[in-house]
């Protein structure tokens, strides 16, 4: 994701700058203002604005989008599209042609209703195809989604579609590219605050939720476009996008002109009135924290409280814990088959000459075949399909990576394969989804050579497009522990910290180095602070994080704990305080809640 390192290019006079070009006193009647109040106010000032006309968009794009090599910036694709490029109703493929895309869907408030249906803000070029592919589908994250490509063209989808895998919504989703999630989450921002009085009588979608009032959005949309806001700070291209449509539309997107008021309408600074930080007139205070010495009465055998200074005008922190020494894994080899060059199945069983195909010689199998998108086919209708890699010196645990998916027909009829990884006589069995997904296998008391990826039988047909092999197990390295904190007993990153503190827990035996680094309220980040040392003996009584009721585990019994005392108020529900406080925030609320059953899901 992108990172504006300069203070100024934000927050100085420089006339390069979308602050420079505000108008004298533009947010004066928002400055005192908070929560709805704030909102409503930013509403007064951007929602009278010039009406404009639908055909007339292609003509403001050269300037709104255009890229310094004369070409759009097209945020839904790679291809090279202007003004003179074709403008088709349907497409068939990526690269076809060009669209109006409204990244906040027409449907969402009711179709051809103005002035929304011509809101330049919201409405960009992009690629036709993909334009069409995301639908109406609201913006979101799905881990396992699909990206068009051309190759023939050479061009490709930017972002995927998929089954959402955000906490809180399953849908389809287009996920954007991560360049620009921030950009689109600063667009809805805009879109809920210029038409707050019309919220309520949208038709709305999953991204929407009434229930929420002023606030819009669902709580996953939320959630998820403050973080995209946070991680994609604003742009050179989003300042000469906001100016452009100011000249043509005659109002701004507040967002990023001033991107610390979102965390005062949905992020950390609720209930705090803006006092016009993030303006030319008061800019944002920006200081590198300084990592305090260990305080040897807040360590323990697994765990330790880090303290820092104060980063001036911060959103949030990110403190990083690493252990000396890390559990070492082994990349053993990397194939793409970049070799195999084919728009459809091939019919040619290339298992003899797959030396041809692959980046790296010495592969054999049987019923393998070219496919679409540098990948294999293997096996068919009668017989199962094998792929054997190359000898390699295995150790006797070891971990194989792939990214596969099962054979469906034109008619989207699909086998739901199975393949079965195997080392010698140590084998694994994986069911495999309909849309391409990666998976991670770990062999211990692996004796051979070679690993084996083969189908299940007959008519147990699967695609492969890429496979890496390593000595070591990959799920010893870290995984996600819970919405804020990653890592394992050896090392932990914990981001969206809201004090100058946080306690570490469930750490091994080992001398750990720490330091942390402040989120700005405008998204930019300050380098990591000095570094400091703590010794643990990995011994010791800390309860579980998590284990609100002190049973010993962490399960739904603790949920409904803690949910118990928050709708009581105690009341005589007795629970741990210091495990209940999941996030570290020094309150038991819902969102303590939230991260608790993310922690009991990531276990």
């Amino acid at each position: 994701m992108k990172r504006i390192t300069s203070f100024l290019l934000l927050c100085t006079l420089m006339a390069s700058t979308a602050l420079a070009d505000i108008p004298n006193g533009y947010y004066t009647n928002a400055i005192g203002m908070k929560d709805e109040a704030l909102m409503t106010a930013l509403e007064g000032i951007i929602f009278n604005h010039s009406l404009l006309g639908y055909n007339p968009l292609w003509d403001y794009y050269p300037t709104t989008d255009g890229g310094s090599d004369g070409y759009y910036i097209d945020m839904y694709s790679t291809c090279k599209y202007n003004h003179d490029s074709p403008h088709p109703s349907t497409a068939s493929y990526v690269g076809q042609g060009l669209n109006r895309e409204h990244s906040f869907p027409k449907s969402w408030f009711g179709g051809e209703v103005y002035p929304m249906f011509t809101d330049l803000t919201m409405i960009i070029p992009t690629d036709a195809y993909v334009n069409q592919r995301r639908s109406n589908n609201p913006y979101g994250v799905c881990a396992n989604g699909i990206t068009y490509t051309n190759d023939e063209l050479g061009v490709s989808m930017r972002g995927k579609l998929g089954a959402s895998t955000y906490d809180g919504y399953t849908a389809t989703v287009f996920e954007p590219d991560d360049e620009y999630k921030g950009d689109f989450a600063r667009i809805y921002f805009y879109m809920v605050t210029c038409y707050k009085d019309s919220v309520d009588h949208w038709p709305g979608s999953g991204q929407l939720d009434k229930n929420n009032g002023y606030k819009a959005f669902s709580t996953w949309s939320m959630q998820m476009l403050m973080e995209w806001h946070r991680a994609d700070p604003v742009s050179p291209k989003e300042i000469q996008r906001n100016e452009a449509v100011y000249e043509f539309q005659g109002n701004r997107n507040p967002f990023v002109d001033c991107p610390v008021l979102a965390e005062h309408i949905w992020g950390t600074k609720q209930h705090v009135s803006w006092n016009g930080e993030g303006t030319p007139d008061n800019p944002i205070n920006k200081e590198v924290p300084v990592m305090l010495p260990v305080d040897t009465t807040t360590v323990t055998g697994t765990s330790f409280r880090a303290d820092w200074t104060s980063g001036g005008d911060v959103s949030s922190y990110t403190l990083k814990v690493n252990r000396t020494e890390e559990p070492q894994v082994t990349l053993l080899l990397t194939e793409t088959f970049g070799n195999v060059v084919a728009y459809s199945d091939g019919y040619t069983d290339i298992s003899g000459s797959l030396d041809e195909y692959t980046d790296n010689p010495g592969w054999t199998g049987s019923k393998l075949y070219t496919a679409a998108g540098h990948s294999l086919k293997g096996g068919t209708a009668e017989v199962a399909g094998t792929l054997i890699s190359p000898e390699l010196d295995l150790s006797s645990s070891i971990s194989v990576k792939f990214n596969a998916r099962s054979w469906k027909n034109k008619n989207g009829v699909s086998d739901k394969s199975s393949v079965i990884v195997s080392c010698g006589d140590i084998k694994q069995t994986i069911a495999l989804t309909d849309d391409a997904a990666d998976y991670t296998v770990v062999l211990t008391g692996c004796s051979d050579s070679s690993i084996k990826i083969a189908g299940t039988g007959a008519k147990s047909r699967f695609y492969i497009s890429n496979v890496e092999i390593y000595n070591g197990d990959l799920t010893a390295a870290p995984m996600l522990r819970a919405v804020v904190e990653e890592g394992d007993s050896t090392w932990r990153t914990v981001s969206g910290i809201p004090t100058e503190q946080y306690t570490v827990q469930a750490l091994g035996e080992g001398l750990y180095k720490y330091m942390v680094k402040a989120v700005y309220l405008d998204g930019t980040e300050s380098v990591w602070s000095n570094i400091r040392f703590v010794s643990l003996t990995g011994e010791g009584d800390d309860l579980l994080i998590g284990d609100v009721n002190g049973d010993g585990e962490v399960n739904i019994g603790d949920v409904t704990a803690m949910i118990n005392y928050i709708l009581t108020n105690s009341g005589g529900n007795y629970i741990d305080m210091d495990q209940a406080d999941i996030n570290h925030d020094g309150e038991v609320n819902i969102s303590d809640v939230t991260a608790l059953i993310s922690l009991i899901i990531s276990l």
